[in-house]
């Protein structure tokens, strides 16, 4: 209904009853939304990706590694969001600062795209007790949750993540 229309029917009820302003003031009601001035955009953070990570060697987490590092390439982070990547199995002594020697050159990576904001890698605390890997024996650019599950779930409702 135009703004015109409407102000035609107002300026009319002067010879209407009160049963046809009420239904023409219940009618501007549900138009309104229709002639509210537009709300300003606010700028949404893309959502990211979430990536439930559980492999048996190194060779499977580097592979992992070069598939975000190629995304980089691929597609705008602005636009795409960041790759949470969460481990909870065996990888995490992967990343024990006693095994950096050994794994030194996925270490290095890792830390790279997580500094080059592609990636965030976080650490199930739950695992890491079942393995008895300690707190400390992570490096800090991995963030440590309590469970792995609970933090998928976050993710995905929070803030809008996909899991992969």
């Amino acid at each position: 209904m135009s703004r015109q229309l409407l102000a035609w029917k107002v300026t009319g009820l002067q010879s209407r009853n009160i049963k046809s302003y009420c239904i023409l003031v219940l009618c501007l009601c549900l138009q309104l939304p229709a002639f509210a001035e537009p709300q300003e955009n606010f700028e949404t953070q893309a959502p990211g990706y979430v990536f439930d990570v559980t492999v048996n060697s190194a060779q499977q987490l580097d592979v992992i590694l070069d598939r975000a590092e190629s995304l980089r390439e691929l597609f705008d982070l602005d636009q795409h969001g960041r790759i949470a990547i969460i481990l909870h199995g065996n990888e995490l002594r992967l990343f024990q600062k006693d095994n950096y020697a050994a794994n030194m050159s996925i270490v290095d990576k890792a830390r790279r795209l997580d500094q080059e904001n592609i990636i965030d890698i976080k650490a199930c605390q739950t695992m890491m007790r079942t393995l008895e890997i300690d707190q400390s024996e992570l490096p800090n650019f991995i963030e440590q949750v309590p469970l792995a599950p609970i933090e998928i779930r976050r993710l995905e409702k929070e803030q809008g993540y996909t899991r992969l």
